[in-house]
């Protein structure tokens, strides 16, 4: 293994590759699977999910969050995606063995089937790759949750900061990641292809109205935050996982 890649043979002489994006991202630390997609079968989609969490618990991930969005409050048709799925995974290594399964590989080919515009990458939590410490179970149904992905190219952003700005308008801060690894596929002497991921960073919020959200959004400090972004998509989601 070197510093930026760790590689493992698959299948019919495919190699799959998880790809850190930069020095700081460790090929060890936990990772959080963002997957960013529209389906042609939202049934086909579910039913898939509900074969392949075996896969994903068996190497000790968990399934995070699943969003179907509701309406696009900012943002461009290119950026915007019906359904949000993040799974976290404690390794490259972990995901890397889900994904040399032999039957998880059959079962995908329903993903393949059920999806279109699929983007996918990694993230690492600005907490560290820590589960979050909130229970928000027992307010299942009632939340709503607000998706902030955008891109800009230095890829930073104060969490701390906007974390205590969200909590100012009684907005929870759900997740905030930023893009740390790829995956990547090569067959034999094929030249490394990696698969598109449209964010370098993502946010999601949780709150009980949807007034919360635009009071933050509408607020000075969060208004500088998206201006100083290349591009930015916002969306109104439902949680269902």
């Amino acid at each position: 293994m070197n510093h930026t890649s760790l590689t493992e043979p698959v299948s019919g002489g495919l190699n799959i590759s998880v790809i850190s994006t930069g020095p700081e991202y460790s090929l060890s630390d936990p990772l959080w699977a963002i997957n960013w997609f529209d389906v042609k079968s939202k049934f086909l989609y579910d039913f898939y999910n509900t074969l392949a969490v075996s896969h994903v618990t068996s190497v000790k991930g968990v399934p995070f969050f699943k969003g179907q969005l509701i309406r696009r409050i900012e943002g461009q048709d290119v950026d915007e995606r019906e359904l949000l799925l993040i799974v976290y995974y404690p390794s490259p290594e972990s995901f890397l063995t889900m994904i040399k399964s032999k039957v998880f590989q059959v079962k995908s080919f329903l993903r393949v089937w059920a999806v279109k515009d699929f983007t996918f990458g990694f993230m690492k939590r600005r907490d560290d790759g820590e589960m979050p410490k909130g229970n928000l179970s027992k307010y299942e149904g009632k939340l709503m949750f607000l998706v902030h992905h955008f891109k800009n190219g230095h890829i930073g952003f104060d969490a701390l900061k906007l974390k205590d700005l969200a909590a100012s308008f009684d907005v929870f801060t759900y997740f905030s990641g930023i893009k740390s690894h790829l995956i990547g596929k090569r067959r034999k002497n094929d030249k490394l292809k990696t698969a598109p991921f449209n964010m370098d960073g993502l946010l999601i919020f949780a709150a009980f109205e949807e007034t919360q959200f635009e009071d933050l959004l509408n607020s000075i400090s969060y208004k500088e935050f998206i201006k100083d972004n290349q591009s930015n998509y916002i969306g109104l989601y439902r949680r269902e996982i």
